[in-house]
């Protein structure tokens, strides 16, 4: 099923329409298929499913992790379907276990703070994605080994997981940490996020990249407030940049970093 596909089905936001299409698009391509075979498929009773169509029963997130097992959905088109039933279902152990942003532990963020942990849980939203270490490996420039056992620490910090046939998936639609704990695995990614940014500025070229700038005299009462104002842009940037078809991974960073002493605490005279 192509994501394109289920994105026009998602327009609809209703379960209710989005199943109907589902199934319409499976009789479609065989006429033999029906609303029991479905039924079978995802493992729920043919009355519930029916109830379900019709809008009478809600459709529950674990029901719909049965889907996407039963049609073996690909990554994106996972997330996609996990995404839009999280922003309208009921929180349970599912939505819980499944939800769109899991905050890492520090304990967690410690044991993959190497970049590429990231950029592995990324590479699953692009459409030519291989579950293979040595393809990830050639994508983000790392060895094999580092790829293979990045890939299995992630499945056991239950950041990746594998369904029934075998499939990887994210558990979580966003990974987030507190920028505001002191930790030694945070400081370890973001300098190698900055050391990357100064290879990028080398060697990418400028139309693949955007590093730029701005000095400037604050009011340093301001800064939290800042830090929210900027935690809401990367949100946003991330959204409009994830729209369509995904290609490549990339890394946004902004950093807001002192160049001076503070003179907070003075005394400052009125002439």
């Amino acid at each position: 099923m192509e994501t394109n596909t289920i994105e026009k089905k998602f327009e609809t936001n209703s379960s209710q329409s989005w199943l109907e299409n589902l199934l319409t698009d499976k009789i479609k391509k065989n006429p033999q298929f029906s609303l029991r075979a479905f039924s079978r498929m995802v493992d729920v009773s043919p009355a519930v499913l029916s109830r379900v169509l019709s809008g009478k029963r809600k459709l529950t997130f674990n029901l719909a992790v049965r889907i996407a097992d039963a049609l073996v959905l690909g990554p994106s088109e996972r997330e996609l379907l996990y995404s839009f039933y999280l922003s309208h279902a009921p929180v349970d152990a599912m939505t819980e276990k499944y939800k769109k942003e899991k905050e890492l532990s520090i304990d967690c963020f410690n044991a993959m703070k190497e970049w590429y942990h990231y950029g592995i849980t990324q590479l699953l939203y692009i459409e030519s994605f291989k579950d293979d270490p040595k393809w990830i490996a050639k994508m983000l420039s790392i060895t094999e080994l580092e790829a293979k056992l990045a890939l299995d620490r992630l499945v056991r910090l239950e950041i990746l997981g594998r369904n029934e046939f075998g499939i990887l998936y994210r558990t979580a639609t966003h990974l987030s940490t507190s920028t505001d704990i002191a930790s030694a695995g945070i400081r370890h990614f973001q300098k190698q996020i900055l050391e990357k940014s100064i290879v990028s500025l080398e060697g990418d070229d400028i139309s693949e990249r955007d590093i730029t700038s701005i000095t400037i005299a604050i009011n340093e009462d301001r800064i939290p407030e800042a830090k929210a104002e900027i935690k809401k842009f990367r949100l946003k940037m991330s959204e409009f940049l994830a729209t369509g078809v995904k290609t490549r991974v990339y890394n946004l960073g902004i950093h807001l970093i002192p160049l001076s002493k503070s003179t907070n605490g003075e005394t400052h005279e009125i002439n």
